[in-house]
């Protein structure tokens, strides 16, 4: 009985010099980033608000999401965002659809605000993670793909009476080397490509009469 104890003894001790030992990984934190020196699709004087973005479960945490396969998703331990991802989104639409648009009467709602909303816009995402490529035998590297599947709606005013409404899916390839900062960049290009077509509507849009 001894001789077991002591050998359990042992072996926890072993463990516990092994977890020491192991280096702890560093956590990096990213951000989706707006577009910079970009075209504007038109010019406006309508006032815009972004609602709250509807974001799945599944990307509601800190950790950035990667699909290794259909079935299959890993959160990074050490990659985080550094806010929540439907904050980011909402902050960083409202920016590119202002610089897109060539306009400061870009709301982020609840935001306060004097004028009164022309068009409220809304997001439901239903997918936004990063597809991992997979290479056969004899084959090319297939890249890794940033995802982007959701729909847009338009509103006029802060009612329900519906502009104009789409589904959207986005892919966009992650540079080489896949590291999560090409990642990331990959993730704000399809919000990018998004807020294009977001921004697109709305020039054409009529203002709304009083």
């Amino acid at each position: 009985m001894g001789t077991k104890k002591q050998l359990g003894i042992l072996t926890m001790a072993l463990a516990l010099a092994v977890t020491a030992c192991t280096p702890v990984q560093p956590i990096r934190y990213y951000a989706l980033t707006p577009v910079s020196q970009e075209e504007p699709v038109g010019e406006t004087d309508k006032v815009i608000g972004v609602a709250p973005i509807a974001l799945p479960d599944y990307l509601d945490r800190n950790g950035i999401v990667t699909r290794t396969s259909p079935n299959e998703l890993t959160v990074a331990e050490s990659s985080n965002w550094i806010e929540p991802l439907d904050l980011q989104m909402r902050r960083v639409v409202a920016r590119n659809l202002a610089l897109l648009l060539g306009t400061d009467l870009v709301f982020i709602l609840p935001q306060q605000r004097l004028l009164p909303l022309d068009y409220t816009v809304e997001i439901a995402v239903e997918r936004f993670d990063i597809e991992l490529g997979e290479a056969t035998t004899g084959t090319a590297e297939v890249p890794e793909l940033t995802v982007f599947e959701g729909r847009w709606t338009l509103f006029k005013r802060e009612s329900l009476d519906v502009l104009k409404t789409a589904p959207i899916r986005i892919t966009v390839p992650v540079e080489s080397p896949a590291t999560f900062e090409q990642r990331t960049a990959a993730m704000s290009e399809a919000v990018a490509r998004l807020s294009r077509t977001i921004a697109t509507a709305l020039a054409q849009a009529p203002k709304p009469a009083t």
